[in-house]
């Protein structure tokens, strides 16, 4: 629970009017669900070439490897950019 007891010595309880998950955690959890329903039923084989190699393999592990790119690339430029803006300022 979320009661706080504030005041002196008279013992009310006060209700910050919040209870649960918050909004974006339910929304995150729903977008796991979501891919991880979405990584299961792709599980057709697939060939890729990209440049000097050839792949053969899933869709799904295809989908991973490219959100999981997606994400170091994501971070890498967001550090980038944080760096050049303190640097800026």
């Amino acid at each position: 629970m979320n009661d706080e007891y504030r005041g002196s010595n008279d013992g009310q309880r006060v209700t910050s009017g919040r209870n649960g998950p918050s909004a974006t955690l339910i929304g995150l959890a729903i977008v796991v669900v979501l891919f991880v329903v979405f990584f299961l039923q792709n599980s057709e084989h697939t060939t890729i070439d990209f440049l000097v190699f050839e792949k053969d393999t899933t869709i799904r592990w295809s989908l991973l490897v490219a959100v999981l790119l997606g994400i170091v690339i994501d971070r890498i430029f967001s550090i980038w950019w944080r760096r050049r803006r303190r640097n800026n300022a």
